[in-house]
């Protein structure tokens, strides 16, 4: 005969896990206050980007914080910005004169296919981060071949393996916003679709792009993140080219 636990147990645990959580978020805020102490007295060092460059069409893309409060000074966004590594500087070259460095796609202009799988949900907020990556694309000199409109960032895994066995793009950019609940919902929901989208990738061996804002993000950070989708798209275009350029090798 099969024994049931108590229903006592159940509203136990959860106060456990929920005690564990608080803790482990306690223990980040801590750290993150101490890396950003230790490293402010840097910040008027930063080495000076130049402007954002604008695509082929004339249209501008959305601009991106270039500091962020538990974000170490000097920490490179996905960009097409003229940034300048280490190792690129004739002070380091000579360090890594016996070794291959490279940075993924560049140097290749191999064109490339994307695939966008974006949610409905919060149209307004997806419509200006549907243009930013259409920005990006074409600044890469990319280009976006198919857009799909889902419910939400649950529904995108499905469209985004249909697109990827199709073999009519070369890339897939998820768009979404995870916002920030009164709930754990959209943790697992984030959590969920991150680890769906990543056995995808490496499923079909094609590059898949995570422009989502969140999980647990409020409504003025999502409005100050529309250009992770330009991020995601740069970021796919890249591996893209370097998984074609690796299979003619």
């Amino acid at each position: 005969r099969h024994r049931h636990r108590p229903a006592t147990d159940a509203p136990v645990a959860c106060i456990v896990a929920m005690s564990a959580l608080t803790a482990l978020q306690a223990t980040q805020g801590v750290h993150r206050a101490s890396v950003l102490k230790s490293t402010n007295h840097g910040r008027s060092r930063r080495r000076q980007r130049p402007p954002a460059v604008a695509a082929s069409t004339g249209d501008e893309r959305a601009s991106l914080p270039r500091e962020y409060t538990f974000h170490s000074p000097g920490s490179v966004q996905e960009t097409d910005d003229d940034v300048v590594f280490a190792h690129q500087t004739p002070e380091e070259a000579s360090k890594w004169e016996n070794a291959s460095v490279f940075h993924v796609g560049d140097g290749s202009e191999a064109p490339v296919r994307v695939g966008v799988v974006i949610g409905e949900f919060h149209n307004t907020l997806m419509d200006r981060m549907l243009e930013d990556a259409r920005v990006a694309a074409v600044s890469m000199g990319a280009t976006v071949d198919q857009v799909v409109w889902v419910p939400g960032t649950y529904e995108a895994p499905l469209v985004v393996e249909r697109m990827l066995a199709g073999g009519a793009v070369d890339a897939v950019v998820v768009l979404g916003y995870i916002e920030k609940g009164s709930t754990l919902h959209g943790q697992e929901m984030g959590a969920t679709c991150s680890l769906v989208f990543k056995q995808l990738e490496l499923e079909y061996t094609k590059p898949v792009g995570m422009g989502i804002v969140g999980p647990g993000a409020t409504a003025e950070q999502a409005e100050q993140r529309v250009a992770y989708a330009g991020n995601a798209m740069r970021a796919s275009v890249r591996m893209a080219r370097y998984m074609a350029t690796s299979k003619t090798d």
